[in-house]
């Protein structure tokens, strides 16, 4: 069953105020009418203001009675009576004063008359007053704020919200942290990004917006729960990804280009490798290295093309390595020696082989790294051969993931 949580009376105190302000505004001559038709009927002074608050199949109504002294009851009824209600007029001070009464009704459209009448029958004419009673079904049409995306990172979690919808009071999430226990945050219409720790790789999310139908509603309705979960990896977070520099690694490369460009977040500029003889370690073969700034447990990798050419400059072979000493020293140059024989040197230097890939004909590409349980603080991608088959090299963007 859904919760419905109540308004906090102040509110109302402010609505109160606001009707006293409406009825200050009719003059003594409407306050006191006091007039006959055809000779015979006596009309007393009508409701000034009716406010309605709806609730779960019920309205709170709010009738601003003027300073007419003979007004003693009143009745609010359908044109057919299938519905009345009778209430009483007690001032609780001398002139205008604000009488409320609470009305339960199934979920639906109304039209009502509200007359005021004194103490021997005389009334006031019709005020036309029209609600709409809301219930299970309103309920049930309610959808929670959207989750536009998730990032995860090694210690956090970042949530990016869509628009919250013009009745939403406040949202709910609700989530699974790292020893199972389920976490809640109140996330305020304004928000639009938040960051929540400690969280579960793969567990539970849910979502619960909370509705208030109008502005004077007196309960708020909670939306059907939306339920997610966390990504099954993480981001490693290129803020503190750094190139290492090792001997026999490709440099800065060529043509305004910079090795910190590979993991700074953006796929606008390219790393490009030198095309003179002074420089071929930036051609294939080559060797790119990096400090993750943290331990991880590799789970995939992307490469990104350069946006606006060249994608046959990307690698078709390429190999990922790990480590976590760099003590047993440089590896070789590898364009001394074969990429085997290379390899076979990384290995006697504390280097592991993560991923091997030929064939690859994709400029941007994404390769899931086999769990190996493992974490590496030290990465190299050993680009091999282009898809082109040429020997310069240029790509956009490098990005890791963990779990």
């Amino acid at each position: 069953m859904k919760i419905i949580k109540n308004y906090k009376a102040s509110k109302w105190l402010n609505l109160l105020i606001f009707s006293f302000s409406i009825m200050a505004c009719e003059s003594m001559e409407e306050t006191f009418s006091e007039f006959t038709v055809e000779g015979e009927t006596i009309y007393i002074g009508t409701a000034d203001t009716v406010l309605i608050g709806p609730g779960f199949e019920k309205l709170r109504f709010w009738v601003a009675i003027n300073a007419d002294p003979k007004i003693s009851s009143g009745v609010l009824k359908t044109s057919d009576e299938s519905i009345m209600h009778e209430f009483d007029v007690v001032r609780t001070q001398n002139g205008q004063d604000t009488v409320s009464f609470d009305l339960k009704l199934p979920e639906g459209e109304y039209t009502f008359g509200l007359f005021l009448m004194d103490d021997v029958g005389h009334q006031s004419v019709r005020r036309e007053v029209p609600a709409t009673v809301y219930g299970q079904r309103y309920q049930e049409s309610l959808i929670s704020r959207g989750i536009v995306s998730i990032d995860a990172f090694a210690d956090s979690a970042t949530f990016t919200w869509g628009d919250a919808a013009p009745n939403v009071v406040t949202t709910t999430l609700t989530y699974e942290d790292t020893d199972g226990n389920m976490q809640r945050v109140e996330v305020p219409n304004e928000t639009s990004q938040m960051k929540v720790g400690n969280y579960k790789l793969g567990g539970e999310i849910s979502v619960i917006s909370d509705f208030a139908p109008s502005e004077y509603a007196i309960e708020i309705f909670e939306s059907n729960p939306t339920e997610k979960v966390f990504p099954e990896e993480y981001l490693l977070d290129k803020s503190i990804i750094t190139p290492l520099r090792l001997a026999g690694d490709a440099g800065d490369g060529c043509y305004g280009s910079s090795y910190d460009r590979l993991t700074d977040g953006s796929t606008s500029d390219f790393w490009h490798s030198c095309e003179d003889e002074a420089n071929l370690q930036d051609q294939y073969p080559w060797v790119m290295s990096f400090d993750l700034g943290t331990s991880a447990n590799l789970s995939r990798f992307r490469l990104d093309e350069r946006a606006d050419c060249c994608g046959e400059r990307s690698p078709a072979a390429y190999q990922i390595w790990g480590a976590n000493d760099l003590a047993m020293g440089p590896t070789v140059d590898i364009d001394s020696v074969s990429v085997e024989e290379w390899g076979i040197d990384a290995a006697a230097k504390g280097w592991v082989k993560l991923v091997d890939v030929s064939g690859n004909n994709q400029p941007t590409f994404e390769v899931e790294i086999p769990e190996n349980g493992t974490t590496y603080q030290y990465l190299r991608l050993v680009g091999i051969s282009s898809i082109g088959g040429g020997a310069a090299a240029n790509f956009n963007e490098l990005t890791f993931w963990g779990n």
